[in-house]
């Protein structure tokens, strides 16, 4: 874990926190770390520690180590992140296979009662170097998830239009990912 750690402190900051029961002091099966004073100002990051204990399925490939991040504007809608991390560890868990690119969970309710967001896709943290996304670690690569939030009609548009779409349009209109408060994307779903 050693390794992971200092791999996640270069890109994403110094770990100020992190949590490894849930509200009612059960034990969780990975730890979830907030970040803070990293290179993207603003932004808080968060991260499991110690998902990558569990090796997880890919149709038709070697199982895969992974971890997942959360980036969110500092001082905004962080108060549910941690939770959030635990219940998506919890299923990745339970359901024994690595989240692919491109995937998305939800929509399942508003992620905080203060934003409409709903959903995650499960993408590359395309906001650090390209380094970043897999930490090469002794006992094997651990992929690092980035979780974006969406708005429903954007996990839609994804189910209906395919990723690499919701991608153009990511890229078209460069919003920040990390402020829950942004506007929609203009998808439009059939």
């Amino acid at each position: 874990m050693a390794h992971l750690v200092e791999h996640l402190e270069q890109y994403l900051g110094t770990i100020a926190v992190g949590w490894s029961k849930d509200a009612d002091g059960h034990p969780q099966h990975a730890q979830v770390i907030r970040l803070v004073d990293g290179p993207i100002e603003g932004v808080t990051s968060y991260s499991t520690l110690g998902l990558s204990r569990y090796p997880l399925a890919v149709p038709g490939k070697a199982p895969v180590r992974m971890e997942l991040l959360i980036m969110v504007r500092s001082g905004h809608f962080e108060r549910f992140v941690p939770s959030i991390l635990q219940q998506l560890v919890d299923g990745v868990i339970h359901q024994g296979r690595a989240p692919l690119r491109g995937e998305v969970i939800g929509p399942w309710g508003p992620l905080d009662p203060d934003t409409g967001l709903e959903a995650f896709y499960f993408g590359s943290p395309v906001y650090q170097p390209e380094a970043f996304a897999t930490c090469e670690d002794p006992e094997g690569p651990i992929v690092i998830s980035w979780l974006m939030p969406l708005y429903p009609a954007e996990a839609a548009f994804v189910a209906t239009h395919g990723w690499p779409a919701l991608e153009d349009l990511l890229a078209e209109h460069d919003p920040d990912l990390a402020d829950w408060r942004r506007p929609s994307l203009p998808v439009h779903t059939p």
